[in-house]
């Protein structure tokens, strides 16, 4: 059981699930538009205690690393990552540490997010040492210049990468959401020379983007919790 809890910080609105229980527990921040709607499909699966957390974020916004040309009938991409990332930062998790009983080291910490929130999250391991782990859903690994960025940044051999994508992703009708499944593939590749082969996970899944959302995250939450398995 999770008890859930909301606030305010810094003008966005935050939600923390707490398991029962005195803790540690380790922590994962959630990079999705709306979580409630998620949670349940998470709480009620066989993971470890683990409190889940989630803050506000406008997808094209705060889950951008760089500035990027809109895609049709959508709002162009600015670039706002680095602010939603000192967020977290500087904020989020100093305010889960302070209020609950959290491990306070990056192997007990995981990021994870869906589409432009699984860019972020992948993004977001490669600029700091705040998390150990990352998980990217039908991650917009299409994104201009993202292949570029990995070549140019190197990670901590020990860091557990998670990534999925949905089988007909690639065959997207725009030609640069389209690069999807090559770029999936070149980041699963790069990641695996990189990283110790263990650590590294590629998940093909049936359908498109939208395809089975609870169960891909069902499948990505217990390979990325696996470790903590043993903290009771």
């Amino acid at each position: 059981m999770h008890r859930e809890e909301h606030c305010t910080l810094a003008g966005r609105r935050c939600v923390f699930w707490i398991p029962e229980g005195p803790g540690p527990f380790p922590v994962v921040c959630l990079c999705v538009g709306e979580a409630e709607s998620l949670i349940p499909a998470l709480i009620g699966t066989e993971l470890p205690p683990v409190l889940f957390c989630h803050a506000d974020a406008q997808w094209e916004r705060d889950f951008t690393p760089w500035p990027a040309a809109a895609l049709p009938g959508r709002e162009a991409f600015s670039g706002g990552a680095p602010a939603y990332l000192a967020f977290l930062r500087d904020v989020l998790l100093p305010y889960a540490q302070l209020h609950y009983p959290v491990f306070r080291d990056a192997a007990h910490r995981a990021i994870a997010g869906y589409s432009l929130g699984g860019l972020f999250a992948l993004w977001t391991l490669c600029e700091t040492d705040l998390f150990g782990a990352a998980a990217s859903l039908s991650g917009s690994l299409w994104y201009d210049g993202w292949t570029d960025y990995l070549a140019a940044h190197t990670l901590p051999r020990d860091a557990r990468i998670y990534l999925s994508l949905g089988r007909s992703e690639e065959r997207a009708g725009n030609p640069r959401m389209a690069a999807v499944g090559e770029n999936t593939r070149q980041t699963y590749e790069r990641l695996s020379g990189a990283l110790r082969s263990e650590n590294v996970r590629l998940e093909w899944n049936r359908g498109g983007h939208f395809t089975g959302i609870p169960n891909r995250w069902r499948k990505a939450m217990e390979w990325l919790t696996a470790p903590w398995k043993c903290i009771a």
